[in-house]
């Protein structure tokens, strides 16, 4: 007997079977699950997809295992692992060619001993090579250890006896050698006391700037103690190296010399003569270049030279003729004052006292030597005298203002 389901009871099972929302799924869930992507990362229970043998080529398995995202294990051992310890990670590869194999993506993988590294791959340039991600402390530890390896180097081989100081037969003591003969770099050298072969002063220290031979400028520095026989022992020099030509003159850029001489007494002035003023009361020399028993200025360095002059004369209500002139080496340079008179009521009792004050630049060469000469010219038998007035009044002042004495065009 075969027992036949009514009507009614076809129905109703009918019926429960579409409510049972187990056994079926709604339309949106449909879409979801046919929207997802069916691509898996791990195996099926839960491990890495890929695991790199000993003997693969860690890149080429990646490419060659046909995903486009997955996980993967190295031993350390594969050829082009990132690392030689035990590694995990992931790859990703955007594109593919026809033969399923990765040709844009990347790769992160992180070895045992949480060391991170990155490798990228280029369709057209191929693997980027790998790239150790540093941490914090592993980049602090190696910024530590550069610098205190910079830092020992400095000191092992830059100190200032190894890098700057030449001594002994490294040292040129001739200032006639060619700038073709020093070494490059900066260097020091010291000349020593008595030197005659062309430096500025007998002793001193020598600065070398030498980029290259067409490229090199040389500073002395006069280093005497300002005391005794070294008063007039400093300065400052430099010089230039041209490689075709040779060296420039010395041109001095520091510790220019004056000085301010005055007189002491009345110094007669004879009728109708040119005659040497005597200044010979030393108020400032600061490169004792002042010869009071000559009453002169001795040049103590080539360069330019301001000369200053005053004189104050007793003088009479007569016919008067002054001229007050600089001479260099004896020769007459420059006159820079002249006073005179012919008074319609001449006498010879009437005191018109006059000063003669005047100034000239004067280039000269060292050794040199600068004085101050007066023509006389009067009428009458009272006599004439410089007077004996202190140094505002009767004065010699010499400045040197420029380190050469170039020539004349």
């Amino acid at each position: 007997w075969i027992e036949l389901e009514t009507t009614a009871g076809a129905e109703a099972k009918v019926s429960n079977h579409a409510k049972d929302s187990t056994a079926h799924i709604t339309v949106a869930e449909r879409d979801k699950w046919n929207a997802g992507q069916l691509s898996k990362i791990t195996n099926d229970a839960g491990g890495v997809f890929i695991s790199i043998g000993d003997t693969d080529d860690f890149l080429s398995k990646i490419v060659k295992s046909g995903e486009r995202f997955g996980t993967f294990y190295s031993s350390g051992k594969p050829t082009n692992a990132p690392s030689t310890l035990s590694t995990r990670g992931i790859f990703h590869f955007t594109a593919t060619d026809s033969n399923g194999n990765g040709t844009f993506g990347y790769v992160v993988a992180i070895d045992y001993r949480n060391n991170m590294f990155t490798n990228y791959v280029d369709g057209n340039l191929g693997w980027q090579g790998w790239n150790k991600i540093e941490t914090e402390s592993g980049a602090q530890t190696k910024a530590d250890k550069s610098l205190t390896d910079a830092k020992n180097y400095v000191d092992t081989n830059y100190s200032n006896q190894k890098l700057t100081i030449l001594t002994g037969s490294n040292a040129i003591q001739d200032a006639r050698t060619g700038g073709n003969e020093y070494p490059p770099g900066l260097t020091l050298m010291d000349v020593g006391q008595g030197n005659t072969t062309g430096y500025p002063l007998g002793y001193g220290i020598v600065k070398n700037e030498k980029y290259h031979d067409y490229r090199f400028t040389q500073y002395f520095y006069g280093t005497g103690n300002e005391s005794g026989s070294y008063f007039d022992s400093t300065g400052t020099w430099i010089r230039h190296w041209w490689n075709g030509s040779g060296w420039t003159g010395w041109q001095k850029i520091a510790g220019f010399a004056h000085a301010n001489i005055g007189t002491t007494g009345k110094q007669l002035l004879t009728k109708g003569e040119l005659q040497k003023i005597n200044f010979n009361r030393k108020i400032k020399d600061s490169h004792n270049a002042f010869d009071v028993k000559n009453n002169r200025f001795i040049v103590p360095n080539d360069g330019m030279y301001v000369v200053n002059a005053g004189l104050y004369i007793e003088n009479y209500q007569r016919y008067t003729n002054y001229e007050t002139s600089i001479y260099v080496n004896g020769v007459r340079y420059k006159n820079i004052a002249h006073y005179r008179v012919n008074p319609a009521d001449p006498s010879d009792t009437t005191d018109i006292n006059i000063g003669l004050y005047g100034a000239a630049t004067v280039p000269a060469n060292k050794g040199d030597y600068i004085e101050i000469y007066l023509y006389v010219g009067y009428n009458g038998d009272t006599t004439r005298n410089i007077t004996d007035n202190p140094g505002w009044y009767n004065y010699f002042d010499i400045t040197e203002i420029g380190g050469r004495n170039f020539p004349m065009l």
